[in-house]
C-alpha cells in the first residue's frame, strides 16, 4: 500500500521551494555549492566574494529587476540577496534601493516601479541602437576635463590607492602628472556616480597597437567602493565600449601580484592568464608575481561582463 500526503500544499510551501530554487541558480552563478549559502552567510567574510564574483552577483540581480543606487544599499548575506529576488519576481516590476527620502513604505525602504532609464542594461547586440553604453545605473563614464586633474592626481597618490597604480606609491610632481596622464593612452574615462554625479574612479585603455588589434585596460577607483563589485562593472562597461568601438579582438590586463586576489575569481570565465612574470614587482619589502591576462572579444558575454 502506498501511503501519499494529501494535505494541501501551502502558499509557503512554493515560497520556500521557489527561495530553493534561486539558491541552487545562485550558487551556479558563483560556481559554489548550494550547501554553502546558508541564508546567514555572509558574501565576503564568510564566502569570500571578491571584487569580480560581487560584479557577477550585482548582475545576476539585476537581470532579476533589483537596481542598486548605491553601494550602501549593497546585500551583505545570501538571505539578503534571495529577499530581493524575491521581492522583485514580478516580471514587469523592479526593485530600487535607494539611501533615504520617503518611500511608499518609509525612508529606506524598497520602492517598486517600473523601469525608467535606457541606460539601466548595455544594449544586447541584437538590439537596432547603435549607440555605445556609458552608463548604468550606479556608474556613468565621462570624458576627463581640466577640472577633473585634481581628483584623478588624489586617486593616483593616496595611500589607500596609490600603491595599486602607476605610481607604486611614489608622488610625481602634477605636472609630470598631468603629461603622462595622456600619453599612450588610447582611451580614457571619469567614472562618476550616477545619482549624484560625484567621481569614484579612473578607467583606461593604453599601449594600444591597432594592426595588431589589441590594447591593454587599466583601472584605480575610490577605496568606498572596493569590494563591492560597482568598480569590476564600470570595467566591464569600458571594455563593451572599446569592442564595440575600436577593431580589437582582445584587452590586455597588467595584474601585479597584490592585486591578484581582487581578481581571481574571473580567470577562466572573464579573462584568460596568458603568462606570468615571476618576481617582477617589489612592494611592501618582497616580490610579486605580474599577471598577464586577456579579454577576447568573441568571450565577452553580456550577462556577465
Amino acid at each position: 500500500m502506498t501511503v501519499t500526503d494529501a494535505r494541501p500544499r501551502t502558499d509557503e510551501t512554493h515560497r520556500g521551494e521557489r527561495r530553493e530554487q534561486r539558491r541552487r541558480d545562485l550558487a551556479d552563478v558563483l560556481e559554489l555549492a548550494p550547501a554553502e549559502l546558508a541564508d546567514g552567510a555572509r558574501l565576503i567574510d564568510d564566502l569570500h566574494l571578491d571584487s569580480l564574483s560581487m560584479m557577477v552577483l550585482l548582475t545576476w540581480l539585476e537581470t532579476h529587476g533589483v537596481v542598486f543606487a548605491s553601494q550602501h544599499n549593497l546585500p551583505s548575506n545570501v538571505g539578503d540577496v534571495l529577499a530581493l529576488v524575491e521581492q522583485a519576481d514580478h516580471p514587469r516590476l523592479r526593485i530600487r534601493l535607494t539611501d533615504g527620502g520617503p518611500t511608499p513604505t518609509g525612508p529606506g525602504a524598497l520602492d517598486v516601479s517600473p523601469p525608467d532609464d535606457a541606460y539601466a542594461r548595455p544594449a544586447a547586440p541584437n538590439q537596432a541602437s547603435l549607440a555605445p553604453v556609458l552608463s548604468n545605473q550606479t556608474t556613468t563614464l565621462t570624458p576627463i576635463t581640466s577640472d577633473d586633474i585634481a581628483y584623478l592626481y588624489r586617486l593616483s597618490t593616496h595611500p589607500d590607492t596609490g600603491f595599486r597604480w602607476r605610481y607604486r606609491g611614489g608622488i610625481p610632481p602634477i605636472d609630470r602628472f598631468v603629461t603622462e596622464l595622456w600619453g599612450p593612452v588610447l582611451l580614457q574615462f571619469l567614472a562618476r556616480r550616477t545619482d549624484d554625479n560625484s567621481p569614484v574612479g579612473h578607467v583606461v585603455a593604453y599601449g594600444a597597437d591597432i594592426g595588431l588589434r589589441h590594447a591593454y585596460v587599466g583601472a584605480a577607483f575610490d577605496p568606498t567602493i572596493s569590494g563591492t563589485g560597482q568598480a569590476a562593472q564600470a570595467v566591464a562597461m569600458f571594455v563593451r565600449y572599446l569592442f564595440h568601438c575600436y577593431p580589437l579582438r582582445k584587452l590586455y590586463l597588467e595584474i601585479p601580484g597584490f592585486n591578484w586576489p581582487q581578481m581571481r575569481s574571473g580567470e577562466g570565465r572573464l579573462f584568460v592568464v596568458e603568462g606570468i612574470l615571476r618576481g617582477h614587482n617589489h612592494y611592501a619589502g618582497r616580490d610579486w608575481d605580474q599577471y598577464y591576462c586577456a579579454i577576447y572579444r568573441d568571450n565577452v558575454v553580456e550577462d556577465q561582463m
